[in-house]
C-alpha cells in the first residue's frame, strides 16, 4: 500500500481511536534461546505461565479485532511458527482480510514453509531478527548453532518468492563491532532493514537482559560511524500528541494468554480477552483512558528535559525498569545525549 495512504490511515486511526495495528503473541515457546529475550531468561528454568489462548479463542479474537477496525495484524511469539496451529491462524487471518506480518527468527523458513507463506494473499511481509554478520556472532546470541545460516537462507527464499522481507538488525554489545557489516550485507542483498538499539528488562521482572546492551561509549562510536546517517532531529517542544506514540490510540497487543497491552513492548495490562471482549477493553479500559489522556507535563522527568529533540524514548523500557510508564530509562537519556553531541558537530 502507498506510504502516503498508510500515513493517512494511521493519522485517522489515532484521531478516532481505532486499533489499526494489533500484535498478536501466539506463544511464548521458542526454538532459540536469545540472551536478550524480553519475555524471560531462555537460559534458565521457567515456571509455567498461564494457558495459551486456544484456537477457538483466537478465532473469536480475530472477529473482535475486525469489528474494532484492525487492519494490520502482526503474529509474533516466542516464535510464532512453533505454535501448533500457526498455519490455521494464518488462514483465519487471511479469511478476515487482515494484512498480516509474521515476526520470526527465521529458522523454520524451509523451502516448503516459504512456499506456504508466500501463497497466503494476506501476507504483508515477514520481519526477521538478525544479531550479527556471521555465524559465530549471531549464533552466540541465539545460543543455537546454525541459526544464522537458517535465518539468512529463509530470508533469501522469501525474497526470491517475492515476499517483502525486513531484516531487523538488533544492536547488542556482542555484535556492535559488526553493525556496519550487518548493514552493508543487508543492502548488498537487497533487503529492507531497520536498526534497533533498544533492549529492555524482562517481563518476568528480571533485568539480566540489560547486560547485553551495547554500552554508551560503544553506542557513541556507532552513531559517529555506521549509524550516523540514521540520525534526525525531532521536535524540541512537541505538543502532547506529538510527544506520545500510537500506544492505546492506534496500536495494541494481545499476549498468548489473552492480556491486552498498549503495545507488545509496553506490558501494561488493560484487560484480558478471556474476561472481556477486545472491543470493550479497547473502548472502556481505565488503563487505556489514562494513557490517552497523558500530556507532556505528566512525564515529570521528560517535560523539562532539553534532550527531547534527540530522544528515542521507549515507554516499555522505563516501565520494565521501574514500573513507571511515564518514567525514564537512564540508558535512553544517555543515548539522547550522544545523538545531540553527534548532530551538533559540523558535517
Amino acid at each position: 500500500m502507498n506510504e502516503d495512504v498508510v500515513g493517512e490511515l494511521q493519522e485517522l486511526a489515532y484521531s478516532r481511536l481505532i486499533p489499526l495495528r494489533v500484535t498478536l503473541e501466539l506463544t511464548l515457546r521458542c526454538n532459540i534461546r536469545c540472551t536478550h529475550c524480553y519475555n524471560f531468561d531462555r537460559g534458565l528454568p521457567r515456571a509455567a505461565g498461564g494457558a495459551e489462548l486456544g484456537f477457538d479463542e483466537i478465532r473469536s479474537l480475530l472477529d473482535d479485532l475486525r469489528q474494532a477496525g484492525t487492519l494490520y495484524l502482526s503474529l509474533t511469539g516466542g516464535e510464532a511458527m512453533v505454535h501448533p496451529r500457526f498455519w490455521d491462524v494464518l488462514d483465519e487471518a487471511a479469511a478476515r482480510h487482515f494484512a498480516v506480518t509474521v515476526l520470526s527468527n527465521g529458522t523454520l523458513l524451509s523451502e516448503g514453509n516459504c512456499d506456504r507463506l508466500c501463497a497466503v494473499p494476506a501476507l504483508d511481509g515477514v520481519s526477521l531478527s538478525v544479531y550479527g554478520a556471521r555465524d559465530e556472532t549471531h549464533d552466540g546470541v541465539t545460543r543455537v548453532r546454525g541459526s544464522f545460516r537458517r535465518t539468512m537462507e529463509g530470508a533469501r527464499r522469501l525474497r526470491d518468492r517475492g515476499a517483502d522481507v525486513l531484516l531487523k538488525l538488533v544492536v547488542l554489545g556482542a555484535n556492535a563491532h559488526e553493525v556496519g557489516e550487518m548493514i552493508r550485507a543487508a543492502e548488498e542483498e537487497g533487503f529492507a532493514h531497520s536498526i534497533d538499539t533498544t533492549i529492555t528488562g524482562r517481563y518476568d521482572g528480571t533485568l539480566g537482559s540489560l547486560d547485553t546492551r551495547a554500552d554508551l561509549a560503544t553506542l557513541e562510536a556507532l552513531y559517529r560511524g555506521p549509524l550516523r546517517g540514521l540520525l534526525e532531529e525531532r521536535l524540541a517542544h512537541p505538543s502532547d500528541d506529538e510527544f506520545k506514540c500510537n500506544c492505546a490510540r492506534a496500536n495494541a497487543a494481545v499476549t498468548s494468554t489473552g492480556d491486552v497491552y498498549p503495545c507488545i513492548a509496553a506490558p501494561l495490562k488493560a484487560g484480558n480477552v478471556r474476561e472481556e471482549r477486545f472491543p470493550r477493553i479497547w473502548r472502556d479500559s481505565p488503563v487505556f483512558a489514562w494513557i490517552r489522556g497523558l500530556r507532556v507535563a505528566d512525564f515529570a522527568t521528560c517535560a523539562p528535559c532539553p534532550l527531547k529533540a534527540w530522544c528515542r524514548r521507549n515507554a516499555g523500557s522505563a516501565l520494565l525498569l521501574h514500573g513507571d510508564y511515564t518514567g525514564v530509562d537512564p540508558w535512553t537519556c544517555g543515548e539522547a545525549e550522544i545523538i545531540r553531541g553527534v548532530m551538533d558537530e559540523s558535517p
